[in-house]
């Protein structure tokens, strides 16, 4: 790790304590708010591949959204199979709600603050910059450099993410260590844009087939200090 020089960090699931069980119970509060009768389980399954069909539709003329029109496209689409008589736009909106309000994860702070004597610290998310700014304001967090797909114009795991990070930093692929806990977006991403990858593996997933082994693997956040700052600072 000795030519890394800035850390950056993926946002929900990594930086925010917000994921798939969190993203079930928002369709739920969906589906209560909008009197559906619906499994949420079965809206996000749905909810999820009708974002797979979606980026699939546009690979080769990729059509850049920000994600509240996309996830309203998604919900039209999830409602449409369902036969619900769903408003997609005040579910989209809902979503957005919640993520715009989800909190860190308790070690984030200290390990910011172990980390950023010795390192410029990033964040880099998929993510629209309304409701990522709010979640940072909630929670106080500051990073020295913060991309968003919406500012990049492009999602993880495509390459120009990463290589508009390494732009914006002023810095080589090779000096930036990214750090996340989904591997295809985290993992195969900056791989691909030639950074170095940390997977943050609460859940001790198996890595996907397609994915590059990560340069490093930890359990949470505070695994990192054993190799950016072995011995304290």
């Amino acid at each position: 790790m000795a030519n890394v020089s800035a850390v950056a960090f993926d946002g929900y699931g990594t930086i925010f304590d917000f994921t798939e069980p969190d993203f079930i119970a928002a369709m739920a509060e969906v589906c209560v708010q909008q009197g559906l009768e619906a499994d949420a389980a079965d809206v996000w399954r749905r909810f999820v591949r009708a974002s797979y069909a979606f980026r699939s539709e546009n690979h080769h003329e990729p059509l850049y959204r920000r994600y509240d029109e996309a996830w309203a496209i998604q919900f039209e689409r999830v409602f449409k199979q369902l036969r619900l008589q769903g408003d997609a736009w005040a579910a989209a909106g809902h979503l957005r709600s919640r993520l715009a309000s989800a909190p860190a994860y308790d070690e984030v702070y200290p390990v910011m603050e172990a980390l950023r004597p010795r390192y410029r610290l990033a964040l880099l998310s998929n993510a629209d910059d309304d409701f990522l700014t709010e979640a940072l304001e909630q929670n106080d967090l500051h990073f020295d450099t913060i991309v968003t797909s919406e500012q990049a114009r492009a999602i993880k795991p495509n390459r120009e993410i990463f290589d508009y990070l390494s732009q914006k930093m002023g810095l080589p692929p090779e000096r930036i260590m990214y750090a996340g806990d989904n591997p295809v977006p985290d993992v195969l991403g900056p791989v691909r844009a030639g950074m170095v990858a940390a997977w943050v593996n609460r859940t001790s997933a198996r890595r996907p087939r397609k994915v590059p082994a990560p340069h490093v693997r930890v359990r949470s956040l505070t695994g990192l200090l054993a190799v950016l700052a072995p011995h304290g600072g």
